[in-house]
């Protein structure tokens, strides 16, 4: 099996947190490292996710106080997206324009 690791620099800009984690992390870059594999049994290269962590340096000037983390990705994304206003901290739904007639009638 082919396995390939991803590696890349998250900046967030206020202080965050994510589902499952227990702590508030503050601002910083945060490097996110990601492993995956291929599987191999289809005729075209596809990718499986196998792990997603986050490094956090809770000191920069003991490098043996850092701690790395396993997220789940999808969680990582949601805390990244909130820290750039892309993403409300609010779930977003989304209706078509007949639905959402409807349901605004329904309730007022």
């Amino acid at each position: 099996m082919t396995n390939r690791t991803t590696s890349r620099i998250l900046n967030f800009t206020r202080p965050f947190s994510m589902r499952g984690l227990a702590e508030v992390l503050p601002a910083g870059s945060y490097k996110v490292i990601t492993e995956e594999t291929q599987d191999e049994k289809l005729t075209y290269p596809t990718w499986q996710w196998v792990s997603t962590q986050i490094h956090l340096n809770t000191n920069s000037d003991r490098p043996e106080s850092s701690r790395v983390l396993s997220v789940e990705p999808r969680d990582l994304e949601v805390a990244y997206l909130r820290d750039q206003k892309t993403m409300d901290a609010r779930p977003q739904v989304a209706f078509s324009a007949r639905k959402s007639n409807n349901r605004a009638k329904r309730a007022s």
